[in-house]
């Protein structure tokens, strides 16, 4: 909620939705997740994001504004599991589908790898997904000590040189150029557009979003002049 670019982002609404609420209710048409859960922050101003999660029946943890891998690391200990699926709230497009296949070749390659996401130059920037172990969490919470890794959670996993066997789910898409995020007002016009456009449906993909936005191509000047906040920013 204290984006410095667009603050209250995630509760800004569309067709009388938060983005939040698109957020949530396509994570949850995932197959293979089997609990979601919001890290967010102590902040009093983040007070109506677990009001939110109760509505919702969504589990809710809450923790430091800056430390989110501490978030990470305890709501992982409040709620176990062997594998984590990373998301980011200000991505309502997120495709349940394509998180799947993420979290689906993680598990048939987890013999080799510890660590997969999703190449941000396929796919639009906003669909991004990272999927990794139990254990690469917990030892990058106790080494991980760079305030970006403190920040961006999995920066220590695949930083250079990492003992964690990392990898990247193959695709051949090409759609990198595409921004689907919300950080600015304007990501937030485009965002706007696509959500109105499918009124009523939680089940589009992103193929579909990619379609629509490259039938009305002054949708994609919107945004496209927008900078990506860079992890030591």
């Amino acid at each position: 909620m204290t984006s410095t670019r667009l603050p209250g982002k995630i509760l800004k609404t569309v067709c009388g939705r938060t983005l939040l609420d698109y957020h949530v209710s396509r994570l949850l048409k995932s197959r293979t997740i089997d609990r979601l859960i919001i890290a967010t922050t102590i902040n009093a101003t983040d007070n109506p994001v677990e009001e939110f999660c109760q509505t919702r029946g969504v589990k809710c943890t809450r923790g430091s504004e800056d430390d989110v891998l501490d978030r990470y690391f305890q709501a992982v200990k409040k709620y176990p599991a062997d594998i984590i699926v990373r998301v980011t709230s200000d991505c309502p497009l997120i495709d349940p589908v394509l998180v799947d296949q993420v979290i689906r070749y993680f598990i048939d390659h987890r013999d080799r790898l510890d660590y997969v996401n999703i190449n941000s130059g396929n796919y639009p920037r906003g669909l991004d997904v990272e999927v990794f172990s139990r254990t690469a969490l917990e030892k990058a919470h106790s080494h991980g000590m760079e305030p970006h890794q403190r920040e961006h959670v999995t920066p220590y996993i695949y930083r250079d040189g990492s003992e964690f066997r990392c990898g990247t789910y193959p695709s051949q898409e090409n759609s990198g150029h595409h921004r689907w995020c919300v950080d600015e007002p304007a990501d937030f016009d485009l965002i706007s557009n696509i959500l109105t456009a499918f009124d009523g449906r939680d089940d589009f993909s992103w193929q579909e979003c990619l379609a629509l936005v490259e039938k009305n191509p002054d949708w994609f000047t919107l945004n496209s002049s927008v900078r990506q906040k860079t992890l030591t920013e």
